[in-house]
């Protein structure tokens, strides 16, 4: 019994001593999990906070003049539409349908982007991309600052048409539109929904440009999702074989590896370049680096 005895603490002590040296293990590769990617972890947590807080503020003011646009733009925003969504809301004193959350309801800083970009390299494009006559489509509008731009500082434009797939987002530009813009400026920018793969929309797009492909085709933060196809048949749709088109992007977690490669098989040129936001510029603590791609020349 004695010897049984011994010999089951022996085990016991064994036993020990591998759990001891597991946990040992389990806390070193702990350890080196957190010297090496906790900072990452933590910087993405505080851009996602920083996005979100830009996003749900009430409105967001867009001041343009250090890019040359005496003037600023101020956005009304919110999160949610007037549509329920399909889940109902967790909070015990809110029972109910939630309202449906859409981001087209917010500006992004791929607009701010593109709008700063447009507004720097004015006098270029006055004589080139947006010279009098040219036709302007803004895809995934949004709160339509981008569409806004153009009809405000490209006077000589002619067709200029914001568009979103969702009808709420429209009705939201719509009333920021007629805050930000003079009745006459206001009146040269047409919106209209847009659902990508939708021909009837298209179509109907088509027709507020006389029936014609348009010269010049923006999308502002466009592509946060990881599925780009849908928005790549709309430019190829709206294009015609000496149209302008310009993206901008704010990297998130979806790679775009493979939107940059859709778009060289659809047009001729694709120049990729990026721009730094300051703070101020994004309304966050942080600045943003935003990706622009530069397309031209739909393929045969």
């Amino acid at each position: 019994a004695v010897g049984a005895a011994a010999a089951g603490a022996e085990g016991l002590a064994s036993g020990s001593g591998v759990a001891i040296a597991v946990l040992l293990l389990l806390m070193t590769a702990g350890g080196a999990w957190i010297a090496r990617d906790l900072p990452a972890t933590i910087r993405e947590l505080r851009e996602a906070v920083g996005q979100w807080a830009a996003a749900h503020e009430v409105r967001r003011v867009v001041d343009c003049r250090p890019w040359g646009l005496e003037r600023e733009f101020v956005i009304a925003q919110d999160g949610a539409t007037t549509s329920p969504s399909d889940e109902s809301s967790a909070v015990p004193w809110a029972p109910g349908a939630c309202r449906r959350y859409e981001y087209g309801l917010c500006l992004w800083n791929g607009a701010v982007a593109l709008t700063r970009l447009l507004l720097e390299e004015r006098e270029e494009l006055r004589a080139g991309a947006l010279a009098d006559g040219r036709s302007v489509v803004e895809l995934g509008c949004g709160q339509a600052l981008v569409a806004m731009v153009v009809a405000e500082a490209f006077p000589g434009v002619g067709h200029i048409v914001a568009t979103d797939g969702c009808d709420d987002v429209l009705l939201a530009a719509q009333g920021n539109i007629a805050r930000n813009l003079a009745a006459p400026v206001a009146a040269r920018l047409q919106l209209a929904r847009l659902r990508w793969g939708n021909a009837t929309d298209s179509e109907a797009v088509r027709a507020l440009n006389g029936g014609r492909a348009f010269d010049v085709l923006l999308g502002a933060d466009v592509t946060y999702m990881e599925e780009h196809d849908a928005f790549v048949d709309a430019l190829v749709d709206l294009s015609h074989s000496s149209s302008e088109v310009w993206i901008s992007h704010e990297p998130r977690r979806h790679p775009t590896e493979a939107l940059v490669a859709r778009l060289r098989r659809e047009f001729c040129s694709v120049k990729e370049s990026q721009l730094e936001l300051s703070p101020e510029a994004t309304g966050r603590e942080e600045g943003a680096t935003i990706v622009i791609w530069r397309c031209s020349g739909k393929a045969a």
